[in-house]
């Protein structure tokens, strides 16, 4: 079923859900693992371009999915949890939608503002400002920050998936997976 269910969410919903996170963790690995090589090196370079294309295309799945959540409301978590813990499922989701565009915003404001182009897998972005060194290094923290925020907002979230699945034993996880057999 395309559309979500009172009991479960549809394919459109779960196909933006995990492409989303591939996207997100590919942008994340990338950045973290490209230490491992000299600065300058060809596989760091390459890891940059992974991870801008990973940022981008995270954005880019926001706007759809974000308009299929607003006219596909989420099914029911069986049994309900407490008005608090909803109101915080509630944040969390909307705080990782935030990142999801904010990091490549300012990822490509970073890279614009030192006189570097973007391109999503090899076709050219507009600049959209003119390079500015100054704020390229502001800029860079931003996107720093913003990405240590969004490995936090990661885990909690996958901690309460498993915290809702295996010890409230509701349906909260299965909603989006499928029932375990």
């Amino acid at each position: 079923m395309l559309r979500n269910s009172q009991h479960s969410y549809g394919l459109a919903a779960r196909v933006f859900h995990w492409l989303s996170a591939i996207a997100v963790l590919t942008a994340l690995f990338c950045v973290e693992i490209n230490g491992f090589w000299p600065r300058g090196s060809a596989e760091r370079m390459q890891l940059l371009l992974w991870h801008i294309d990973a940022g981008l295309l995270t954005a880019l799945l926001l706007v759809p999915r974000l308009l299929w959540r607003l006219g596909n409301r989420p099914p029911v978590i069986t049994p309900l949890p407490s008005p608090l813990v909803q109101r915080l499922a509630h944040a969390g989701h909307w705080t990782l939608y935030a990142l999801m565009l904010l990091l490549p915003l300012f990822g490509v404001l970073t890279q614009q503002a030192g006189g570097k182009p973007v391109a999503l897998f090899g076709i050219a972005m507009p600049a959209f400002i003119a390079p500015a060194p100054g704020l390229r290094h502001l800029w860079r923290e931003i996107h720093g920050l913003l990405g240590n925020l969004l490995l936090i907002v990661l885990a909690i979230h996958v901690a309460a998936a498993v915290w809702h699945h295996r010890f409230l034993r509701d349906d909260t996880l299965t909603r989006l997976i499928g029932p375990q057999r």
